[in-house]
Formats: C-alpha cells, structure tokens, sequence
C-alpha cells in the first residue's frame, strides 16, 4: 500500500473514531429531559397546530401554516464557515426564524450523511486494497491501470475528508430531534422545508425508530403541509400528492406521503390533469431532444418531454378504471382548484447547487413521485 493511500486510511480511521466517540459523549450527556429547546419545543407544537384537518377529496389548503415571505429575513451564516462556528447561532435563531430551522435540520442531515460515507470508506478501504494487491502488474499497462484505481481512490478519499472537515467537532443530533426542526420550519410555511418534511424526506431508513415519536405526528400532518405547499405552486408536492392517491401506488415503492394518504381515483386523475395543465407549452427543441436517437440528446428536453408523457401515461390508466361520472367530477375539481393556484414563476433561478429545472421551466420530480432531498443552501433561497 502507497504511502498516501495509508495516510488516507488512518486520516479516515480517525475521522470515523471521531465522529462515534463524539456521538457517544451526546449521547451520554443528553436525554430527552435536556435535549435542545428549540427541538422539544418544534415536537410539542400546540394540539391545534400539530394535526391540521385532513384535506382529501377537494377541500382546500389548511390556512393554519403561514405564507413565508423573505422580506424580513436574515441572512444565514455562510455555507463555507465551520458548521461548529455557526451552530449556536443557528441553534439560537432556529427558535424563531424557519430558515434557520430549515438550515440547522439541513446541516446535521448534511453532516450524518458524511459520518456515514466515512464509515463505509472505512469498511470499504481493506477490500479495495485487497483488489489492488491481485490485480496483475507484469506490464505498463497493468501498472498503469492499477495506479489509475489507486489514484482515483485517493482522491475520492481525499474529497471525502476534505468534506468532512465542515462537521469537525461538531455531535450528531438525534433522529427525533432533527426532524422536529424541519417540521417547525415547514409548519412556519418556509417552501422547501415543507417539501421535504411533506414528503417524507426528513425521515431515514436507518433511523425510523429513532424517530418514531416524531414520524406518529407526521402521520396526521403531512397530507395537509403537502397539499398546502401543492396548492403554492410547489410542483413536485403536487406529483408527489397525485401518485401517493391513485390507486395504483400498491405496485409502485410507496415513500412516507403515499403511506399517510388513503387511495382516492377521483383526487388522483384530479391532481394529475392539474399537473399536466400547468406546465408550459412543450419547446420545440425539447420534442426533438425526446425524438433524438439515445447517446444524442441533451438532457434537460428529455426530462421535460419525459415527465409529460408519464403524466399523460397516468391520466390514461386512471381514466380507463373509472365511471364517466367520476372522470367529470375529476376535472370539475382540478379545474375548481387551478382557479386559486398559485402558478410557480418558471422564469426564477435556482439557488446555486439546488436541482435545476426542466427546460420547460418545471422542477424535476423522480420516479412514482419522489422527491429529491432539499440542499442546505436551499433553505435560504426561496
């Protein structure tokens, strides 16, 4: 083994030992009875906050979350600074101001994640140097190709740590307590907030009974946050919405939102037809993009024209399994609704490193409704 491929491994042996001995200090030291105020307090929202009404069927948004407005915000500390240099800040802030929330709950998910990959780089270091030690080097060009592996490696190694550096120091928070900050911040209105914690996104696999207390209270709200941010223009929640009620979701992999909801035809092909008639005309480049040969086409024309024809795909099957008569009181509803709507801006920007949209203007949405993870810097762009 190379000399920098053993720095890497001690480097990443002692980020790792770091990151569990921090945990375990947190843990020794804090129990439910202490635990930060800003989290208990965004657990123990008052009863009339903490499940607004079911919204099925056509009712409209639950008016009890605010609209959001940045007018009067803050700005956040900057995303380069050491996240242990602005924790108590966003500590202190996140009790009144919801993109401080959204951030502090997006920073530690952000900062779990690393502790996780370092833990897999870790496990994974002894195999790969396992493979490198039986890979042949009788010929330059095995030698070249096992020091190609070797440096790609090292640097994926080297990114990593370099990464890690942000979350030096700095403890984990417990599941449970994580998502009680996105939902304080998506129960304050801020945008992303609401689509992450809406969808399920706050809540890891890995974690789900760290966090049971916490998914019970996102049981009874998240259809209401989600349909709340739909109705604001949020696209994605309203694809997200739309195949969490059809009833074809029990072949689909179901996410959180689509395990709170009851099936529901007529609200599904509603939602669905609402979708389809707020987006754009389709470009002229982007139906060449779609009709371009496969290793050709550029991408963003593609994902627009492909997110068309799944819409369209959906309507069709709802469509062919229902009565007329509730196809016409699916329209009547989607049509009622788009009324009120607030269309999404298709000219605004996207914060630097956020996903970026279609070229039709539409924000990507993923396979049967999923919703990308929000970035930390999207909790200050909206």
């Amino acid at each position: 083994m190379t000399t920098p491929m053993k720095q890497g491994r001690n480097a990443l042996w002692l980020l790792a030992l770091a990151a569990t001995g921090a945990g375990m200090y947190f843990w020794g030291r804090h129990t439910g009875a202490d635990a930060p105020a800003e989290a208990s307090t965004a657990a123990t929202v008052a009863p009339s906050q903490a499940a607004p009404p079911r919204a099925g069927g056509g009712n409209g948004p639950n008016a009890s979350i605010p609209r959001y407005s940045t007018g009067t915000a803050r700005p956040l500390p900057s995303l380069e600074t050491p996240l242990r240099l602005v924790l108590p800040e966003l500590q202190r802030r996140a009790a009144n101001e919801p993109a401080a929330a959204c951030r502090l709950a997006a920073e530690m998910e952000y900062c779990d994640g690393l502790r996780q990959r370092l833990a897999g780089a870790e496990n994974g270091l002894d195999n790969f140097e396992r493979q490198l030690e039986r890979m042949p080097k009788d010929t330059p060009q095995q030698r070249e190709q096992r020091k190609r592996m070797a440096d790609s490696y090292q640097s994926m190694t080297d990114k990593l740590l370099t990464q890690s550096e942000h979350c030096a120091d700095v403890p984990p928070m417990s599941a449970e307590q994580r998502a009680g900050y996105w939902r304080r911040a998506a129960l304050a209105g801020h945008p992303a907030a609401m689509r992450h914690y809406a969808s399920g996104n706050a809540f890891r696999q890995q974690q789900l009974l760290d966090a049971l207390p916490a998914l019970a209270t996102y049981r009874g709200e998240a259809e209401s946050i989600a349909r709340t941010a739909a109705m604001r223009g949020d696209r994605r929640m309203l694809a997200s919405l739309a195949y969490a009620y059809s009833p074809r979701r029990d072949s689909m992999r179901r996410n959180f939102l689509g395990q709170t909801v009851k099936s529901d035809p007529v609200e599904s092909l509603s939602l669905f037809l609402q979708l389809r008639d707020s987006l754009p005309p389709a470009q002229p480049d982007a139906v060449a993009d779609a009709a371009a040969p496969a290793g050709t086409r550029p991408g963003l024309g593609r994902s627009a024209v492909g997110q068309r024809e799944s819409i369209e795909a959906q309507i069709r099957a709802l469509t062919r399994d229902m009565s007329p008569e509730q196809a016409s009181q699916a329209r009547e509803r989607a049509g009622e609704r788009a009324q009120s709507w607030n269309r999404p801006n298709a000219q605004q920007t996207p914060a630097p490193g956020a996903e970026s949209s279609t070229s039709d203007g539409m924000p990507p949405f993923l396979l049967q409704g999923a919703v990308q993870d929000i970035q930390r810097q999207e909790c200050d762009s909206v």
